[in-house]
């Protein structure tokens, strides 16, 4: 059994794939890990490249976009390692940082999943989390959080046996928030690890302009999350003031076709509540 299974999923950057490969070779020491990546149905041409340049590298080759949560299970059910790490393809590793999470993991038994410091391209500290939570990514010590965002999410084997796979019915956001959450009802702790350092592009390899798929799949994501943790009576405060809210901003889109097809559909979403009840382990 590998002691890593650093799981990557692309949909057409394969420029920064390959310069995020390279970064995991060149800062990764004395651990036998392999990389697998789970190409959602990418047209520019970034399965030559990655046959051309890795070929020790797992390739899926889906041939549409099954989303974030479906790709990293089809990547982790493809392997058998001891820890596995969700990493975004828009990311750079520094300075052993991958070796220093495991390490941590392995010294610390109660600890389920961690992540990294995300660093900004000019080196800037990285926010994780809401404005209101708490500032852990300031800390400059390993500290025990609620959750650590999916850029590059390290969990152990054994945890993911107890608490599963990741929810397919988030089809790209809110998935991190609602793995870590199920593996800290499940007894283990989330911890920070500061001195692992990771580049993270940020929202580039989701694109900067509008996106009518990933604006309306959020929204469902949210609704879906709060279904599934605080319940029906949330749940449906929740949507009905999504509705109300999203139909009083409506007007301001009139002259943007896109942007109004897509809050109607969230609006249409959530006051029907066309959210699947979520499973109950």
């Amino acid at each position: 059994m590998k002691d890593l299974a650093i799981i990557i999923v692309n949909i057409n950057n394969k420029k920064i794939l390959e310069e995020c490969i390279n970064s995991i070779y060149q800062s990764t020491n004395n651990l036998d890990f392999e990389i697998i990546v789970v190409d959602n149905g990418s047209t520019d041409g970034t399965q030559s490249m990655l046959r051309s340049k890795f070929r020790d590298i797992k390739l899926i080759d889906n041939q549409e976009n099954l989303g974030f949560s479906k790709a990293n299970n089809q990547g982790i059910s493809s392997s058998e390692a001891r820890y596995y790490l969700l990493l975004n393809n828009d990311t750079i590793v520094k300075n052993l940082a991958i070796n220093k999470m495991l390490e941590f993991m392995d010294e610390h038994h109660e600890a389920g999943a961690c992540g990294p410091k995300l660093l900004n391209i000019d080196g800037t500290i990285q926010q994780q989390g809401g404005l209101l939570g708490k500032k852990f990514w300031l800390s400059h010590k390993p500290v025990s959080v609620d959750f650590v965002i999916g850029a590059a999410l390290m969990v152990k084997r054994v945890v993911i046996q107890k608490v599963g796979l990741m929810d397919e019915n988030l089809f790209f956001y809110n998935d991190d928030l609602d793995w870590c959450k199920s593996i800290r009802k499940a007894g283990w702790k989330i911890y920070f690890i500061p001195q692992a350092e990771i580049v993270h592009y940020g929202g580039y390899s989701s694109n900067r302009t509008f996106n009518p798929r990933l604006f309306v799949e959020g929204f469902k994501g949210g609704l879906y999350f709060c279904r599934k943790h605080y319940g029906e009576f949330a749940y449906n405060c929740y949507r009905l003031l999504l509705s109300l809210f999203l139909s009083v901003s409506l007007p301001f889109f009139l002259r943007d076709i896109q942007k109004f097809r897509a809050y109607l559909s969230v609006i249409s979403v959530s006051w029907h509540g066309q959210i699947p009840k979520p499973m109950v382990k």
